[in-house]
């Protein structure tokens, strides 16, 4: 009996196997040798390659894949695939990463359809007889594992797996049975989270989709086991999901991570109005692939608009669906009964119509749009404010793929609907083989209308003999393949992701590659490169850790490569290495590199300015680390993340700032320079530089820090205290200087100690004499004067002065509908310049949107100006942008200054052409310029 069982429990995944081979036709015959077309499939056998070599060679590389070289944690940049590639590794090891691609993708279709047959034959189980319940399961696994959702996901390995949900939804139902229904079982506890955390980690969309599933699950059972009263059965349920969470966390943590450390360094968001491309329009729950055979050929709203809005759930399976979710409605309340594991079928029916629905809403995106592109309907959805409240919501880029708990609800209530057929045709008709006989029949032709066969394979082309040739060279670290583009899109992103996916046969790390993100460092370096030939365009890419160019000369037309060539053989800085068929292998020479006097123990500091050329200063900091410097900086944004914090008055023996930074105010000088290039410049420190400290206060509620204008320094033999800061010395203090620097809206006096020195308007620098273990008292006076930065030297020496052009500046603002107004007080002369930068809600591109320059009214009075930031026509304007959906902030600096920062004083969104969240940021006096 048990050998008959057993067989009968091995046909439904055998028959969902055979499925698979059916529905991915011809994927079986050629598993070694094709993919499914596109880049994905090829990005995706890479990412399991990788994991493979990383794994077996060494697995505390494995987030750091070899791409977008100098960046770090790049496998994050996708979907990892770790679970896979561990399970698979054998197979990829054994017959390549082709091989095990594909059986992984016919698999995923044969374990999905298994998951939701064993979840319906839970949710069935108060069906008439066993065949009725099988095959009402069977036909929802079908329906689901080959609709059109996962059909047009054919090429996305991470989507297909949605085997895990179901089996989740499977013991979480378990778990929260009465007891006489063998629920609260700790078993289907730990279950229940290992499949939830298994879900979370194979996609980042599956682990939103699947806590909305899974929340809704038990939010719907929740109120009933409130009411029991039996306690100690609710608790041990609720004991039950605590340990199913803890499980999942377990998985879900170390595997989310990297993730987060990725998205939070590189600024990754989602704007609204890039969710607008990717939102389902209506028409997408018709359209089918290409291949479909019912309805691919008849065209109009049956044509997915792109690759992701083929979303149709069949015309039988909504038919059905209907059917088992009125059924529920429609019997008299005498006629309920339970089920035998103690749930009402009525609990299951709620959920799969409230996670049909919700799916739904949350996949039209931002708006509710009858085709792509069209203007949306003025009926709010609730995707904008889920954008803006939940954390992460953001990074999901493409709402139409919600559609697929929308998918799995209506196939579940598909089943239902068949059972509940079978059991008429139970009544109606006594030969036991009719009913199940029947629903297949129904079941198949839900089935064949998902029928795309065949589906779209291509075959990689064979790598280059140079590839090969690059895996047996050790001293070859980082590598840029020429001809590239400036943009990896089209053609060029193909060309990109073959020579990733060629990488398999050498692993050295790529300055390109194909992900899901695309970090702005590697775009600068693409645009960089088309100055080549040039040899400071050579140190740009040494300064980043890329040593060694490799010139495809078969993709170069003639007259181009004989320049590009001609350059390389002649200059110094290359050197000809080998020439492997078509490839030339050109190696960087040292000399390209600035040398660098960082050295083991050495500390660094590194500048987070915005005018520092960020993927340099990633390869840098990459290498100074590598050996053994102490990094330290706020990080920046979208290149590196933040290094070690600064102790209060700390001084690095070296500073890596922007080449037109002024080194004064991160506490070096133009006498420390050591080398300057391609818009970095490495400073040392000044050996009699003690301590150098920004007085900056924050202020509750503002944007902006306030600085003092009165300040108590005292300085003693270990240790120095400024104000309420305390700084211990590593050597005895002898002697002691200060330097001040100081913002100042008109003439004034400042009084140190016994001694009274005059300031000029604007930016002043001033060194003065301490008495050690003596307090010193500085006072300036108030709301006209403020003291920024103080550095403690023990020599003397002349301070540098601020930059030409520099202003003491204090500012406020208000907003007016679209206008903008600025009430300035300003010290020193010159001119200032109002500057409102931004960036496409689109697409995240760069937008400037105005700029105007004001002359610095005479005699300390205040300027006001007023500008309209929609259509700005004052004299002053010199520069009006396109005003675009998008976010924006505006800044204020000296016109003699043009290649400082900004500082800002009001921020604004547009949204659909109007101001939107406008904010004034009021600035306290301080240096504007530096």
């Amino acid at each position: 009996m048990w050998r008959y069982r057993s067989i009968v429990a091995l046909l439904p995944p055998l028959a969902y196997l055979l499925l698979a081979v059916v529905f991915t036709w011809p994927l079986a015959a050629h598993g070694t040798t094709a993919l499914g077309s596109g880049l994905d499939p090829m990005l995706q056998t890479w990412v399991l390659a990788w994991n493979t070599h990383a794994i077996t060679t060494n697995p505390l590389t494995v987030w750091h894949a070899p791409i977008f070289f100098p960046y770090p944690d790049t496998l994050a940049y996708s979907d990892h695939h770790l679970l896979l590639s561990l399970v698979a590794l054998p197979l990829i090891i054994a017959g390549g990463p082709v091989l095990a691609y594909n059986l992984l993708t016919l698999t995923s279709y044969a374990l999905t359809g298994w998951a939701v047959y064993l979840l319906a034959r839970e949710m069935f189980a108060n069906a008439p007889n066993k065949w009725i319940r099988a095959t009402g399961a069977f036909a929802a696994g079908a329906v689901f594992a080959f609709g059109t959702y996962r059909m047009t996901h054919f090429v996305h390995l991470q989507l297909l797996q949605t085997a895990w949900l179901p089996l989740a939804l499977l013991f979480l139902r378990r778990l929260l049975r009465t007891p006489d229904g063998n629920g609260g079982r700790w078993r289907d506890a730990a279950l229940f989270g290992l499949f939830a955390g298994i879900q979370c980690v194979t996609a980042l969309y599956y682990a939103s989709f699947t806590a909305l599933a899974l929340g809704l699950y038990v939010a719907i059972w929740l109120p009933e086991a409130l009411r029991s009263p039996a306690r100690a059965d609710l608790w041990r349920r609720i004991g039950g999901l605590a340990l199913g969470g803890g499980v999942a966390a377990l998985i879900i943590i170390p595997l989310t991570l990297p993730y987060v450390r990725v998205y939070e360094y590189l600024g990754v968001v989602r704007s609204l109005r890039e969710l607008d491309n990717w939102s389902a329009p209506l028409q997408a729950y018709l359209a089918v692939p290409p291949t479909n055979w019912l309805y691919g050929s008849r065209g109009g709203w049956f044509t997915a608009s792109g690759g992701e809005f083929a979303l149709f759930p069949g015309f039988t399976t909504i038919g059905l669906a209907t059917v088992g979710a009125t059924g529920a409605v429609w019997r008299r309340r005498g006629d309920r009964s339970a089920a035998p594991d103690g749930i009402p079928p009525e609990r299951d029916v709620i959920f799969l119509v409230l996670l049909a629905i919700i799916a739904f809403v949350l996949s039209l995106g931002t708006g509710i749009r009858l085709e792509r592109g069209s203007d949306p309907l003025p009926i709010p959805l609730p995707y904008p404010l889920l954008y803006e409240r939940i954390p992460g919501f953001g990074a999901l880029r493409v709402p139409a793929r919600w559609a697929m708990l929308t998918h799995l609800a209506l196939a579940l209530l598909a089943g239902i609907a068949l059972v509940r057929l079978g059991r008429w045709f139970v009544l109606v008709q006594q030969r036991r083989w009719v009913a199940p006989a029947a629903l297949l029949v129904i079941g198949s032709g839900a089935l064949l209308e998902h029928a795309a066969i065949p589906v779209p394979l291509a075959t990689p082309p064979s790598p280059p003999p140079i590839y090969a040739w690059l895996g047996t060279q050790p001293d070859i670290h980082a590598i840029l393949e020429l001809p590239v583009g400036s943009t990896p899109r089209g053609a060029e992103l193909e060309r990109i992701t073959f020579r990733q996916l060629y990488q398999m046969q050498h692993w050295k790390p790529l300055a390109t590659g194909y992900s899901g993100i695309i970090p702005f460092g590697t775009t600068d370096l693409l645009r960089r490169v088309q100055r080549l030939p040039d040899d400071d365009t050579l140190r740009y890419l040494a300064l980043a850790g890329i040593d060694t160019l490799v010139i495809h000369r078969n993709e170069y037309d003639a007259e181009q490569l004989a320049r590009l060539l001609a350059w390389a053989d002649a200059t110094p800085l290359l050197r000809r290495r080998a020439e492997i068929g078509d490839a030339l292998v050109y190696t960087i020479s040292p000399e390209a590199e600035m040398p660098s006097p960082v050295m083991t123990g050495a500390s660094v500091f590194v500048s987070a300015d915005e005018r520092v050329p960020g993927v340099l200063a990633l390869g840098l900091i990459r290498r100074w680390k590598a050996g053994g410097a102490n990094l330290y900086g706020a990080g920046r944004t979208r290149y590196y993340p933040e290094l070690q914090p600064l102790h209060a008055g700390q001084v690095c023996d070296y500073g890596l700032l922007a080449a037109d930074e002024d080194p004064v105010v991160v506490g070096f000088s133009a006498d420390g320079l050591r080398w300057r290039s391609n818009g970095l410049a490495l400073y040392a420190r000044d050996p009699h530089l003690i301590a150098a400290l920004d007085l900056a206060q924050p202020v509750v509620g503002q944007f902006h820090p306030a600085y003092p204008s009165t300040l108590t320094v005292m300085l003693e033999e270990r240790r120095i205290r400024i104000a309420n800061i305390v700084i211990p010395l590593d050597a005895p203090l002898t002697e002691a200087h200060i330097e001040l620097d100081i913002a100042s809206l008109s003439e004034q006096t400042l009084v140190i100690g016994d001694t009274i020195y005059a300031i000029a308007s604007g930016a002043v620098t001033i060194a003065a004499p301490v008495t050690l273990n003596q307090p010193t008292q500085i006072n300036g006076p108030a709301e006209a004067t403020v003291i920024q930065r103080i550095r403690v030297l023990s020599a003397p020496r002349a301070p540098a002065p601020p930059p030409e052009g520099t202003l003491a500046l204090s500012a406020d603002s208000r907003f007016d509908g679209s206008q903008l107004t600025v009430i300035a007080h300003i010290g020193g002369a010159g001119a200032l310049v109002i500057d409102v930068h931004g960036a496409a809600a689109r697409d995240d591109r760069p937008i400037h949107l105005l700029e105007g320059v004001l002359p610095v009214p005479p005699n300390g009075d205040p300027l006001v100006f007023s500008v309209d930031l929609l259509s700005p026509n004052e004299p002053w304007v010199i520069h009006r942008g396109k005003a675009e959906d998008g976010r924006y902030v505006a800044y204020v600096k000296s016109s003699t200054r043009t290649g400082a920062a900004g500082v800002p004083v009001a921020t604004f969104f547009i949204r659909n052409g109007a101001i939107s969240d406008p904010r004034p940021a009021p600035l306290p006096l301080r240096i504007v310029g530096e």
